[in-house]
C-alpha cells in the first residue's frame, strides 16, 4: 500500500512562507477608484469660472477647478464670460467636485461630454492656470496656458497693460503692484504650485 506523502505544515518551512507572499508582493495594486461625479444642467454662467448648476432641486454657484478667469471691470472679462457661455449654458454637465472654496463657492473640475470645461478655457486664452489653487495634478493647465500664450489666444493678445492674472487685479486694487506673468515658463507656473 503507498504511503501518503508527508503534509508539511507551511509556518514549519520558511521557504513555503515566503513563496506564499510573492504573489502579495508582485500584484498589480487595485485601481484607484472613478472620482465621483455628479450630473446637472448649467442653468447660469456667473462669470468666466463661475457656473450655477441645477443639482435635483438645488441651483448650486460651481467654481471651476484649477483656473482665474478675468474679473468683472478687467479687460478680457466679457469675452471670457461670453465663451463659457458658449461651452456650457444650459447643456448637462457632469462636476468632480473638489472642495468649497475661500469664496464659499462649491468647486469642481466639470465637464461637458469628455471636454473638461476649464482645461478649454485655459487653452483658447480665456483663463489663467490659477497658481493659488493649483493642485499637481493640474500641472497641465499651465501647459495649455502656455500655448495659448505663445499663440496669442484669447486675452494672451491683449497689450501687456491689460493682460493682468486676475489675482494680481485683486491685490492690485490693495496695494497698487501687480506682476506680468507674459514671459512666465511651464516650469515657473508648476513651481508656483509646489511653493503653497
Amino acid at each position: 500500500m503507498a504511503q501518503a506523502p508527508p503534509v508539511i505544515h507551511p509556518l514549519r518551512c520558511p521557504i513555503l512562507v515566503v513563496l506564499s507572499l510573492v504573489p502579495m508582493v508582485f500584484a498589480a495594486p487595485p485601481p484607484a477608484p472613478e472620482p465621483q461625479r455628479l450630473g446637472g444642467t448649467v442653468t447660469r454662467v456667473i462669470d468666466g469660472d463661475t457656473i450655477e448648476v441645477q443639482l435635483g432641486k438645488q441651483r448650486v454657484p460651481v467654481h471651476l477647478s484649477g483656473i482665474d478667469a478675468p474679473e468683472r471691470g478687467q479687460p478680457w472679462s466679457k469675452e471670457a464670460t461670453t465663451a463659457l457661455e458658449q461651452m456650457v449654458l444650459n447643456q448637462d454637465v457632469d462636476l468632480e467636485p473638489i472642495h468649497v472654496d475661500d469664496r464659499n463657492r462649491r468647486t469642481a473640475i466639470v465637464f461637458v461630454g469628455e471636454e473638461e470645461v476649464g482645461a478649454a478655457m485655459v487653452r483658447d486664452g480665456n483663463a489663467w492656470a490659477d497658481r493659488k489653487h493649483l493642485s499637481a495634478s493640474d500641472t497641465e493647465l499651465c501647459e495649455l496656458e502656455a500655448g495659448a500664450r505663445e499663440g496669442k489666444l484669447g486675452l494672451w493678445a491683449l497689450p501687456a497693460r491689460d493682460r493682468i492674472a486676475p489675482w494680481e487685479y485683486r491685490r492690485w486694487f490693495l496695494h497698487r503692484h501687480y506682476t506680468d506673468y507674459a514671459d512666465e515658463t511651464v516650469a515657473q507656473c508648476v513651481a508656483a504650485e509646489k511653493a503653497r
